[in-house]
């Protein structure tokens, strides 16, 4: 039997101890993440193709560039489409390592720079913090154009979740806009021609792309024109 309990902790290690890479935005990349055994249960207990909803159907985010996204929610709709055991996991992995102790701990780690940030955006330090997580399941595509995180995200953590290395080059890319002034509290789209890239994030499997939200956390994925190409990411928000 997993412990959860032992894998959060495994989890936090693993993030709070990688230093964070200050440029051109704070971010953290880390590999592994989880265990390798529970890692492999991840895989082993991936929802199949039909039971995700196209991305833009699930109210999740807004009209936008994510056609070739499809995403698997926690909710009644979405664990009817699975088995018992399948939908049990992934429950089970919210709410015993992704729960609010690990979010709480996130936020207290990362602290001055979400303080930062708010002071920056000239609001308050919320009253509230939440969590939130959904499966996404990824095609070849035109690529999601270049944006900083919905405004209420925090903390957004993107968990890689591939079977081997053979996309090592389609993670998440950040960039610099060549207006190099410009900045975005979050929700438009920018299209690539306005910026340049600077690095992108290895798609590995086991591993984990993470950032506290700013003006300037610009990111996005490149264009992607790989037949039968599939990226199954984790996506983890802590947010007002």
């Amino acid at each position: 039997m997993i412990d959860l309990k032992l894998e959060k902790q495994t989890v936090l290690y693993n993030i709070l101890n990688t230093p964070p890479r200050i440029w051109p935005h704070n971010h953290s990349y880390i590999e592994p993440v989880f265990s390798k055994g529970f890692f492999g249960g991840i895989r082993a207990h991936l929802p199949p193709a039909e039971a995700y909803t196209p991305l833009g159907a699930t109210g999740k985010v807004a009209e936008g560039d994510y056609g070739m996204r499809s995403g698997f929610l926690l909710d009644a709709p979405h664990k009817a489409r699975v088995s018992p055991a399948v939908g049990a996991f992934w429950q089970a992995l919210f709410d015993g390592v992704f729960d609010a102790e690990f979010s709480d701990t996130l936020v207290a780690h990362f602290r001055p720079q979400i303080a930062a940030r708010l002071a920056a955006e000239g609001v308050a330090w919320p009253t509230e913090i939440k969590r939130d997580m959904i499966l996404v399941r990824d095609t070849s595509s035109d690529g999601v154009k270049i944006h900083t995180s919905d405004p209420k995200n925090l903390i957004t953590l993107l968990f890689y979740l591939p079977e081997d290395a053979r996309y090592a080059p389609c993670g998440t890319t950040l960039y610099l806009p060549k207006q190099r002034d410009f900045r975005c509290w979050g929700g438009p789209h920018h299209g690539f021609e306005n910026f340049d890239k600077v690095w992108t994030a290895p798609f590995l499997p086991n591993s984990l792309f993470m950032f506290v939200k700013s003006n300037d956390s610009f990111h996005g994925v490149e264009p992607i024109q790989i037949d039968g190409m599939r990226r199954d990411l984790l996506l983890f928000y802590v947010h007002r």
